[in-house]
């Protein structure tokens, strides 16, 4: 799927998703090519807990909690400098 299609199809909702497949262009906006809904919320808390549960069992899925009211994910990478424990 595409970002329009899971718009249509959970319009004003807040949703998680996994990028099937995505890249990074020149201005570091991460770009969803394909997309899986995973689940649908009414509110996004929920939907974060949902996103932290699946995170913490499997930290390599890229996954992003959005609301459909969004023309488009406008997804920003940040680049990480320094240590992390």
């Amino acid at each position: 799927m595409n970002w329009e299609d899971v718009c249509q199809a959970f319009p004003e909702q807040w949703v998680l998703i996994e990028a099937v497949q995505a890249h990074t262009n020149e201005e570091s906006e991460r770009i969803l090519d394909e997309i899986a809904p995973l689940k649908k919320f009414s509110n996004s808390p929920d939907a974060m807990r949902a996103y932290q549960k699946i995170h913490r069992n499997d930290p390599r899925r890229e996954l992003y909690v959005l609301h459909t009211s969004r023309k488009e994910p406008n997804i920003i990478e940040k680049k990480w400098v320094g240590v992390r424990k």
